[in-house]
C-alpha cells in the first residue's frame, strides 16, 4: 500500500496551547511512535464532529510540536501525511476470516468474540500436540511505543512458551558488535556533536532517516569542525562533507584496519589510553599490520592517499566524534566491520569530553514495561531469525510450527527472498495470524486478520534512540473501527486459553512515574562518566575472534 502524498505537504498550522478549542477544531500534542531515531513530538489538529466531543474527533493536519531537543519544531513529509493511512480504504475495521486461497485477499467479516475463539482454539491444538515450539509469534512491533511493543501478546507468548523470533532483520549485527566491544556503555549524545572539531559518519545518511542530526553537524561545522563521510554513495551528507571516501561495501573493516595500521607505523597511536581502558589492542594491530594503505586501496576501491588522509586528520584532532551506521553490518563482514569501527576510537583514545566518542544508539532504561506483566513461570524457549522465515517456515520444512503470529510486521514485504516468503506464507497446514492496521500484502495471506490500533488511538509511553527522551503518546481521536491494541489482544488470547489475568486498563503511569516530554540523562562522558564491561572495551571478541576481512566475490549479491 503506497501512502505517498499526492499533493503537497500543508502549511504549517499556528502553535497553540494543547487544549486551545479553535472553532470546530482542537489541537492535541503526541508522539510519533515509527521506527525512526527521531521521535518527533507532534501537534495533531483534530475536527470536532456534530457531538462536539471526543467521540467524533477526526484527524486532518498533523504537524510538530515545540519542546524536542532533538526534532525542535520538524517533522517529516511522511508523518505530515500520516492521517492516510489512519483512514485508509485498507484500513482493517474488524476482524476478518479467510474464505478463499491463502494470498487472495478474500475474508468475511467475524465478531472478536468469534476471532479470538478460533485463534485460541487453534493455538490450544498447537500446544497440546507440539508444544510451545508449535507457536511462532513473529512479533516485530518496530513502530509501536513502549508498552505495545511488550505488550501482553509478549507476556503471552513468554507464558506459554512461544517459539520467539529474533529480530534479525535491522541493527542486530551493529547491537551485537556494539555488545561485543563496549558491552553497556551508552552511546554519546548527540546533542554533543556541535562540540566536535571532526565528525565521522561511517555508514550512515542522516539526512533521510535521522534528519535533526544534519543540522547539528552544521552548527559544528560553522564553529570550525570538519566532516569526514564514509559511505559507498554520494549522499546528500557526502556531497557536502570535507572528505567523502566511497568504501566498496563489504570492505569497512579493511579500511579500518589500514586506519590503524597507519596510526602504529606514524606513532599516533593512544597507548596510555589503550593500555588504561582496552584489551586485545595487539592481537588487533597484528591483524592491522597486513592492510597498509596501499593494500587497503586494492580491496577499497579508495585512493591510498584518501585512506592516509582520513587517518591523519583523525590522528591530529582530538575532539572527534565518530556516528556510526547501519550500513556497514548489511553484507558478509558486517560483524567484523563493526567492531573494527568501534576499535578505531579506542585507538585513538577520542574520549574523555563532550564533542568526543561514539554514538551509536541511545536510550533509557526508565521505561520498564514488563513490570506491568502478571506473574508466571518461565518456560525455555526455542529462537528463531527472523529474516530467514522462507527458510524454516517452507514448503516441506521439518519446522514444528503450526500457528503463525504476525505482529507489528510485513515480512511478505520486508524479509529476503521474497519468492520463498510467499511460498512459506501460502501453506495451508501453518493457521496465520496477523494483528495489523491496514490489509498489507502479508495480511492477504492470514487465515484470520485482527484489526490493529494506531499510535494515534492509545495512551503509551515512547523513548528516543536518536536522543534521551522520553515522551507520552496520547490518544488523539478514539479508535478506528473495532481496533484493538496489542495489549488487549494478548489479554483476550490469555483469558481463552485459560490464564486467570485480570488486570487494570493499560496506562503509562505503572512503566514510567513522569513520562515527559523531557531528557532522562545524556548518557554522561564515554569512559569519564559510563564505562564498559569493568572499565576496559574489548577489541577481540571471545567467540569471534579479531574482526577480519573475508572476500567477497564482486558477483555475489551483498
Amino acid at each position: 500500500i503506497s501512502l505517498a502524498a499526492d499533493r503537497a505537504p500543508r502549511e504549517t498550522v499556528r502553535m497553540t496551547d494543547p487544549t486551545e478549542v479553535l472553532p470546530a477544531r482542537q489541537v492535541l500534542h503526541t508522539t510519533c511512535t515509527l521506527d525512526c531515531p527521531d521521535t518527533c513530538s507532534l501537534a495533531v489538529t483534530v475536527e470536532l464532529g456534530d457531538r462536539g466531543d471526543h467521540r467524533d474527533r477526526r484527524i486532518v493536519d498533523i504537524d510538530a510540536a515545540p519542546g524536542n531537543p532533538l526534532t525542535d519544531g520538524w517533522i517529516c513529509a511522511k508523518v505530515k501525511q500520516h492521517m492516510r493511512r489512519v483512514y485508509a480504504p485498507e484500513r482493517v475495521r474488524t476482524p476478518l476470516v479467510r474464505t478463499g486461497p491463502k494470498g487472495s485477499g478474500e475474508f468475511r467479516e467475524a465478531s472478536w468474540s468469534e476471532a479470538i475463539e478460533l485463534v485460541a482454539g487453534r493455538m490450544r491444538d498447537a500446544v497440546d500436540t507440539g508444544g510451545g515450539d508449535a507457536v511462532v509469534a513473529f512479533t516485530y512491533n518496530s513502530s509501536a511505543p513502549t508498552i505495545e511493543r511488550a505488550s501482553l501478546s509478549e507476556a503471552l507468548f513468554a507464558a506459554i512458551g512461544a517459539t520467539h523470533v529474533e529480530h534479525t532483520i535491522c541493527a542486530h549485527t551493529a547491537g551485537a558488535s556494539w555488545d561485543s566491544v563496549f558491552g553497556d556503555l551508552p552511546s554519546a549524545d548527540p546533542l554533543d556533536v556541535v562540540h566536535a572539531a571532526l565528525v565521522v559518519i561511517w555508514g550512515a545518511t542522516p539526512t533521510v532517516p535521522n534528519p535533526p542530526f544534519p543540522p547539528l553537524v552544521q552548527r559544528a561545522v560553522k564553529q570550525g569542525a570538519q566532516v569526514v563521510v564514509i559511505e559507498p554513495r554520494r549522499t546528500a551528507m557526502a556531497a557536502r562533507a570535507d572528505l567523502h571516501l566511497a568504501v566498496r561495501p563489504g570492505t569497512d573493516v579493511v579500511l579500518a584496519h589500514a586506519v590503524a595500521n597507519r596510526w602504529q607505523q606514524t606513532g599516533r597511536l593512544a597507548t596510555d589510553f589503550v593500555a588504561a581502558h582496552a584489551e586485545g589492542a595487539d592481537e588487533f594491530l597484528a591483524e592491522s599490520a597486513r592492510w597498509t594503505p596501499e593494500a587497503a586501496a586494492e580491496v577499497t576501491g579508495l585512493a591510498a592517499d584518501d585512506i592516509r588522509t582520513l587517518a591523519d586528520r583523525w590522528a591530529h584532532t582530538h575532539r572527534t566524534v565518530l556516528r556510526i551506521g547501519w550500513g556497514p553490518e548489511r553484507n558478509p563482514n558486517g560483524g567484523a566491520a563493526c567492531r573494527a569501527l568501534l576499535a578505531l576510537p579506542l585507538l585513538a583514545g577520542t574520549f574523555g569530553a563532550r564533542g568526543n566518542g561514539v554514538i551509536g544508539s541511545p536510550g533509557t532504561d526508565e521505561i520498564r514495561p514488563r513490570r506491568r506483566w502478571p506473574e508466571f513461570a518461565q518456560v525455555e524457549r526455542r529462537t528463531l531469525p527472523l529474516h530467514q522465515v522462507g527458510h524454516w517456515m517452507a514448503p516441506g520444512s521439518p519446522d514444528p510450527v503450526r500457528v503463525l503470529f504476525v505482529q507489528g510486521a510485513n515480512p511478505v514485504v520486508m524479509c529476503p527472498d521474497t519468492r520463498a516468503v510467499t511460498a512459506a506464507f501460502a501453506r495451508d497446514d501453518v493457521f496465520t495470524v496477523v494483528h495489523e492496521q491496514v490489509l498489507t500484502d502479508t495480511a492477504r495471506y492470514a487465515d484470520v486478520v485482527l484489526p490493529a490500533t494506531t499510535a494515534f488511538e492509545i495512551a503509551d509511553v515512547t523513548g528516543s534512540y536518536g536522543s534521551y527522551t522520553v515522551q507520552p503518546v496520547r490518544p488523539v481521536i478514539e479508535r478506528v473501527g473495532e481496533a484493538r491494541s496489542n495489549d488487549e489482544v494478548g489479554l483476550a488470547l490469555a483469558r481463552a486459553l485459560g490464564l486467570d489475568w485480570h488486570l487494570p486498563a493499560p496506562d503509562a503511569s505503572p512503566v514510567t512515574d513522569d513520562p515527559g516530554p523531557r531528557t532522562v540523562g545524556s548518557g554522561g562522558v564515554q569512559f569519564v562518566d559510563t564505562f564498559p564491561f569493568d572499565g576496559r572495551a574489548r577489541l577481540v571478541d571471545p567467540i569471534a575472534g579479531v574482526p577480519s576481512y573475508v572476500p567477497v566475490p564482486r558477483d555475489r549479491p551483498l
